[in-house]
């Protein structure tokens, strides 16, 4: 039957089902398309939340009462979008509870499952509560999507009416256009098989058209430099986050020592060392990195100890001395109530490093490998950095003199296997003092 029709018949009817096949795909792409910019979008708008409420919300967990809860319903409500809002503490337990949370609630395993969960047209997402590496609890989000959705079909209908215009003027123009019209088509396809946004794989398409083309390639290039855009502001939020972690805790540590007159620099380079000589110890990356971590907070216990005491430019006599150590179990009585990983290995750090391998240190005399690894790590890499470096009480000891009382305190202060791995990687940890060294 269709050899019956003419040669411009079945042009026509040709290019009107090309027409409609090419359209219709390319709508339902872009469909597509925009529904998962709409998720992402919301999805990165939830982060944006979490992270400004970060501070309240850890707050809160960590010391809940009754002005905070009035303060946090006021900034929740800020935001018209959030339907429902339950926060958890570490123990998975449901601490507060903001507008409808019935939803939530039922789908509190499917969200648990999936941390992100979109139902018609409802967000659920899961957001950890994080600081210094730590997961302090979790909030989940119900989040209404209706403005998307209008946006979404305000979109759907403009691509409607384009789809029209192009079927009418294929169907005029057939003849003529057939294959020109297959082509720019073509290009599309071609673009969003080869394109990848999440990894920076953008393939932008031209055309010399001035038409219906012109406005698609547009609206698909528009639509995967708005992707590209969004993946990029995650990762640049994610980056911010990690590296404000990580300034809080070499701030933590550095409390102690501007009270004792220390430079921020020898935090940094004791938190450096203790990761060289964990590493090479036989920890793995993960905990070696904890300590690194951990370690800036030996010595928080100082902001304890009265000035007078903590920057004698002098010998200690045996009150001081006394006074003096007692930072130790200071900064673990700061530290110990807290069910944190970190802030329990930096309690334990806090305590010990003072220990000696052979059972003279302080605060309770332990030997051998009654001191945690993490304290004998961190002690001799503060006793590094202390050594060569300027006290209110001393002047910096040369290289030679540290290496021959590392030498002499093997199996004494120090643990032997952490001398000998001071001494063979020692190119190592000179490289690490002279990149943090402290400026005049």
């Amino acid at each position: 039957m269709w050899h019956k029709f003419s040669i411009k018949i079945q042009l026509i009817l040709f290019m009107t089902l090309v027409v409609s096949v090419v359209e219709f795909s390319s709508l339902l792409v872009i469909h597509h398309l925009q529904k998962v910019q709409a998720h992402e979008n919301t999805i990165l708008e939830v982060q944006t939340i979490t992270k400004s409420l970060n501070n309240d919300l850890l707050e809160f967990i960590l010391n809940p009462n009754t002005d905070m809860l009035s303060d946090l319903s006021y900034r929740l409500s800020a935001f018209k979008n959030i339907t429902g809002f339950v926060l958890y503490d570490d123990q998975g337990k449901a601490i507060y509870e903001y507008a409808n949370t019935k939803d939530l609630l039922d789908s509190f395993e499917s969200i648990l499952q999936n941390k992100i969960l979109f139902n018609n047209q409802s967000l659920f997402i899961k957001q950890n509560i994080v600081a210094n590496d730590y997961t302090f609890g979790f909030t989940l989000y119900h989040i209404d999507l209706s403005k998307y959705k209008k946006q979404q079909d305000f979109v759907t209908l403009i691509f409607l009416i384009i789809f029209f215009i192009s079927l009418i003027i294929g169907v005029v123009v057939s003849l003529f256009l057939s294959q020109s019209y297959i082509k720019p088509f073509k290009k599309i396809i071609d673009a969003m098989k080869n394109s990848d946004p999440t990894k920076n794989k953008i393939v932008e398409i031209k055309t010399s058209s001035k038409n219906e083309i012109q406005e698609l390639f547009d609206g698909f290039n528009n639509q995967m430099k708005q992707i590209y855009s969004s993946t990029k502001e995650i990762e640049k939020l994610s980056q911010e986050i990690e590296d404000t972690q990580k300034e809080v805790v070499f701030t933590m540590g550095a409390i102690g020592e501007t009270r004792s007159k220390e430079t921020g620099n020898h935090v940094k380079r004791v938190a450096e060392y203790s990761k060289l000589f964990a590493l090479h110890y036989g920890l793995s990356e993960e905990e070696s990195e904890m300590l690194k971590q951990a370690s800036p907070m030996h010595d928080i216990g100082k902001v304890g100890i009265e000035d007078k005491v903590l920057n004698k430019p002098g010998r200690f006599n045996d009150l001081e001395k006394e006074i003096m150590q007692t930072h130790a179990k200071i900064g673990y009585e700061m530290l110990k109530q807290s069910n944190r990983t970190l802030l329990k290995m930096a309690a334990t750090v806090a305590y010990e490093h003072h220990e000696k391998w052979d059972g003279t240190g302080y605060p309770n005399k332990l030997k051998g490998e009654e001191i945690s690894v993490y304290g004998r790590i961190t002690a001799i890499a503060d006793v590094f950095d202390a050594l060569g470096s300027d006290r209110v009480y001393k002047q910096a000891w040369s290289d030679e003199r540290i290496f021959n009382l590392f030498k002499g305190e093997k199996g004494k202060h120090f643990e032997p296997k952490l001398v000998d791995i001071f001494f063979k990687h020692l190119n190592e940890f000179l490289q690490v003092r002279e990149r943090f060294k402290d400026i005049d």
